[in-house]
């Protein structure tokens, strides 16, 4: 079984892909006046039924990406994987109840908020939690499943990873309502939370494919390839 199926890589693409896409095609449209600096993402679907079926249509499926790639993440302590599609299903509420003339829902903002801050925290609690455990220890190995992963899902990477973007979502919070850099902030903060995922189904992919190719070629007493046995 691989550590990540097809389709858990091709969310963890879409998901940085369709932010990208949404701010950019909307901003496009934007009004005199709108500044991707000082304004919000979720301003851009107050300008009209298009701008808002853009922007609607591109949030929602990017929570929907972050929840596959979270169930694709086999690779991930389910804890982890928890927190992560917790972040993709506040996304999708955040894009069912989209700002209406400026105007901020309550649903919208506590989605908002829980979406922010579980995307940011998974790659901590990822890193603090075991994961499955994908292969055989070697004999007499000390090493703990904790160490025996991607560096992605270490405990250095994860923390620094979910200090970054908790940063820049506490940045993003002093800058609400009317921050002269509240759009920039929140770029900064949706953007690295959307391209992690990605970061870590890569570095998985090839960790596991590294290892698998070690494990193969170690030999035993006869010369030949010991089976089910790991480089340390």
């Amino acid at each position: 079984m691989p550590v990540v199926p097809w389709w858990g890589v091709l969310s963890s693409v879409a998901a940085p892909a369709l932010l990208a896409v949404g701010w950019t095609l909307a901003a496009v449209r934007e009004p005199d006046g709108y500044d991707p600096v000082a304004d919000t993402i979720s301003l851009l679907s107050s300008y009209g039924p298009v701008d808002k079926l853009i922007l609607v249509t591109c949030l929602a499926g990017l929570g929907l990406a972050h929840l596959v790639t979270a169930v694709g993440l086999r690779f991930v302590s389910l804890a982890g994987r928890l927190v992560y599609g917790l972040g993709g299903v506040a996304t999708i509420v955040v894009a069912a109840v989209p700002k209406v003339d400026s105007v901020t829902p309550p649903a919208h903002g506590i989605a908002a908020v829980v979406a922010f801050v579980a995307l940011a925290a998974w790659p901590a609690v990822a890193a603090l939690t075991p994961g499955p455990r994908r292969t055989a220890p070697s004999p007499g190995s000390r090493r703990t499943d904790r160490s025996d992963r991607p560096w992605v899902l270490r405990r250095p990477a994860g923390l620094v990873a979910s200090g970054v973007m908790l940063g820049a979502g506490l940045w993003l919070a002093r800058q609400l309502p009317d921050g002269p850099t509240a759009g920039l902030a929140e770029r900064v903060a949706a953007g690295t939370e959307a391209v992690w995922p990605l970061v870590v189904v890569l570095v998985g992919l090839r960790w596991y494919r590294h290892r698998r190719a070690n494990r193969a070629a170690v030999p035993d007493g006869d010369g030949g390839p010991v089976r089910g046995r790991a480089v340390q």
